[in-house]
C-alpha cells in the first residue's frame, strides 16, 4: 500500500511540473536584466521608451518565416545607452521598421538567447559595443548587420540596403538584375567530421537552382559564378563569408549561383556544364562562366579573396580579348 501512494505521489507530482511547463511555454518571454551594474557606465542613463518587441530569438525567426517578413534583431542590455538611444529611435519612429518585418528584442544577458544569436548571425564589424543589430531576410538568411551606437538615419540606410540586396532591387550601392528560384539549399548528406570547425555564416543570396542559373545569364548577357559545396564544410563557409561581407566582390555583369553538391540533379548539371581542371578533391568549387556559356576559370578548395577577385577579372579581360 505504502508503495502505491508513493508510485502516486510521484506521478502527481510529474503531472503538476509538466503542467507547469506547458504554461510557461505560453507566457511571453522576459528581458532578461542586466548581469552587470549600471554604474560602469559613466555615460547618461536615460528614462526608456521602449517599442513592442519579440524577447524569444527562435520564437520572431519562426513568425517572420511563416510570415515572409524580414526580422530586425537588436541584442542589448537594460542599462547600457547606446540600447536606451536605438529603443527611442524606434518609438519615436526616427528609425522606422516596415510593416513586413518582425522585430526581435533580444537580451544580452539572456544565456539561452545569446547563444542562438551568436550560433546564427556573424557582425560585419566589430561587435564589441551594443546594441547588436543584424536584418534577416525571409529565408532566414543574414542581409544586414552593425555594432554599436548609429545615428537614425544610417540604421535606416541598414534596412533600406537589407531589403534591396535580398529583392535584387538597384541601389547605387548593389546593381542587380538576378531573380531567384525558391529551390532550397540541400542540407548535408555527409555528417561534419570530428573536430572539423564550424563558423557562422553570412552568405549572399544566390540562386540554388543551377540549370536556372545558366539560363537566367545566357539570356541577360552576364558571366556567372557558380560555388558548389555543403553546408557543413568549413572552406564553403569561409568564401560564403567573404562574397558576403564583400571581400570577394560579384560585379554588376555578373550573376551567383550558390548550389549544393548534395542535390542528385544539381551535381550532374553541374558535371554536364562544367570541367573540373584541376584536383577537384576539396569543395567549394568556384567556376565562372561566359555570358556565351563557355567555361572561363575554375579552382576547388579554399582561395583567398585576392584569388577569387583576380579569377573574375581574368575572366572579364580573356573574354573580352579578341579570338587568334
Amino acid at each position: 500500500m505504502r508503495l502505491i501512494f508513493t508510485t502516486l505521489c510521484v506521478l502527481a507530482l510529474t503531472v503538476c511540473a509538466f503542467a507547469q511547463e506547458l504554461a510557461a511555454e505560453g507566457k511571453p518571454r522576459p528581458y532578461a536584466p542586466s548581469s552587470i551594474p549600471g554604474e560602469k557606465w559613466k555615460d547618461l542613463q536615460l528614462k526608456v521608451v521602449k517599442p513592442k518587441g519579440e524577447h524569444d530569438l527562435l520564437k520572431a525567426l519562426d513568425t517572420a518565416k511563416r510570415a515572409g517578413k524580414y526580422t530586425f534583431i537588436q541584442v542589448g542590455r537594460q542599462n547600457c545607452t547606446n540600447t536606451m538611444q536605438l529603443w527611442h529611435m524606434l518609438a519615436d519612429g526616427r528609425v522606422k521598421i516596415p510593416d513586413n518585418f518582425v522585430y526581435a528584442d533580444i537580451s544580452r544577458d539572456d544565456d539561452a538567447m545569446r547563444m542562438e544569436f551568436e550560433s546564427r548571425f556573424a557582425l560585419e564589424e566589430d561587435g564589441f559595443w551594443l546594441p547588436y543589430v543584424v536584418i534577416v531576410g525571409p529565408d532566414g538568411s543574414q542581409l544586414a548587420s552593425c555594432a554599436g551606437r548609429h545615428t537614425p538615419d544610417e540604421y535606416n540606410a541598414l534596412i533600406k540596403r537589407a531589403i534591396a540586396d535580398y529583392e535584387g532591387t538597384p541601389t547605387p550601392a548593389a546593381k542587380t538584375s538576378q531573380t531567384f528560384s525558391d529551390k532550397p539549399f540541400a542540407e548535408s548528406a555527409v555528417p561534419t567530421p570530428e573536430g572539423c570547425e564550424q563558423i557562422a555564416v553570412k552568405k549572399r543570396r544566390g540562386e540554388h537552382d543551377l540549370d536556372k542559373a545558366i539560363e537566367d545569364a545566357k539570356k541577360q548577357g552576364k558571366f556567372l559564378l557558380v560555388q558548389m559545396g555543403r553546408t557543413n564544410c568549413t572552406n564553403c563557409q569561409k568564401v560564403w563569408n567573404m562574397i558576403g561581407d564583400g571581400r570577394v566582390k560579384i560585379p554588376d555583369d555578373f550573376l551567383y549561383a550558390d548550389v549544393s553538391c548534395d542535390d542528385e540533379a544539381t551535381l550532374a548539371s553541374f558535371f554536364a556544364t562544367f570541367s573540373v581542371t584541376d584536383s577537384g578533391r576539396l569543395y567549394p568549387y568556384i567556376v565562372i562562366m561566359a555570358p556565351d556559356g563557355s567555361q572561363m576559370e575554375f579552382r576547388s578548395g579554399l582561395g583567398t579573396p585576392e584569388e577569387y577577385n583576380a579569377m573574375i577579372e581574368k575572366s572579364r579581360a580573356d573574354y573580352a580579348a579578341p579570338a587568334p
